[in-house]
């Protein structure tokens, strides 16, 4: 059967649909050093459940990392129509890293995923998905700052794209900026993470994060939540972690997705959609060493929609032999 029946029209405008809105062949890692990208696109109308960045490409002879693509991704700063929606920034990031990534095991606490090839050593697919729930209005336009660390190895050949899953969504996940401190060694430290100021939202988490791929937090009070001293092993239990929660492409594992029970030196802090009268939160943090800490916050703020919006034809127009007939024959 040919043409669009009406079902199909609905499922398209107001189904699940994913839609490319940005492509190149050089936003891809380098094995020189460090590097940033600053992207913008224009990007159709509607419900934008997630949001989705891809790399492909290909090496030579080894994988870019020790163990997930993931690892190289440092920073990812979104915002649509001038609006910042998420800012993640991730500390301690190494290519020789043979855990999960940070931020692979930032967007499995809040419903994202990361999903990669983990049949070649040389063959790259990678994509991270981070949840969204914005709906976005006609003629809008996002922009990308995306940071990325040194890769193991050079890629020869590759594009980055991004990807837009519109749908169906009732809450937003806005990923705030970070509180950051220097935290004493042995001392019990006040660190008031700013929480952004939004009509209707909730704190549903903080992700906490340390300077080095290590656990030297002993423990945190979250105080709106009471004065019980949440140690690493406790706030891996309660997030989900503990038991095998993160799933990630372990190429020293000999190229199979692998389970791990924490990312050293990061913790994901629930916070049960907390609201705030003070624009704040207070933790207080216990430290076996002096290090350098940030608090980042994620809320939960109501919406609604769905879809995609799609222009619809609004004349019908007849076509065939014998319309076409009498028409030219009456044009005579």
């Amino acid at each position: 059967m040919y043409g669009r029946t009406s079902n199909q029209s609905k499922l398209a405008n107001g189904g699940t649909r994913f839609t490319m809105i940005y492509r190149d062949a050089t936003s891809l890692p380098l094995a020189t050093g460090s590097t940033s990208y600053s992207l913008s696109n224009p990007l159709p109308a509607g419900m934008v459940a997630r949001i989705g960045l891809r790399w492909t490409g290909a090496t030579a002879a080894a994988y870019p990392t020790q163990s997930s693509f993931m690892d190289l991704v440092n920073g990812v700063r979104f915002t649509f129509n001038g609006d910042q929606w998420c800012n993640i920034q991730t500390q301690a990031n190494a290519n020789s890293n043979v855990s999960v990534s940070r931020l692979s095991a930032m967007m499995q606490d809040v419903g994202g995923a990361v999903v990669e090839n983990t049949q070649s050593l040389t063959a790259i697919d990678a994509t991270v998905w981070i949840p969204c729930g914005i709906n976005v209005p006609n003629n809008s336009r996002f922009e990308l700052q995306l940071d990325m660390i040194a890769s193991e190895v050079a890629l020869t050949s590759g594009n980055f794209e991004v990807w837009v899953e519109y749908g169906s969504a009732t809450t937003i996940t806005y990923i705030g900026n970070a509180t950051s401190q220097n935290i004493a060694q042995n001392t019990q430290t006040l660190m008031t993470v700013k929480i952004p100021t939004i009509p209707g939202a909730t704190v549903a988490g903080i992700y906490l994060q340390g300077a080095t791929q290590a656990d030297n937090l002993s423990s945190v009070i979250v105080k709106p939540l009471g004065d019980w001293a949440f140690s690493p092993t406790y706030l891996r239990g309660i997030s989900g972690a503990s038991q095998n929660g993160y799933q990630f492409y372990g190429v020293a594992a000999g190229t199979v997705n692998t389970f791990e029970n924490a990312a050293l030196g990061y913790y994901f802090i629930p916070t049960y959609n907390l609201t705030i009268v003070d624009g704040s939160v207070q933790l207080l943090l216990t430290a076996s060493e002096a290090q350098f800490y940030t608090a980042t916050p994620v809320l939960n703020i109501p919406t609604s929609g769905s879809g995609e919006r799609q222009p619809r034809q609004t004349s019908r127009v007849e076509t065939g032999s014998k319309q076409a007939i009498l028409s030219r024959s009456e044009e005579v």
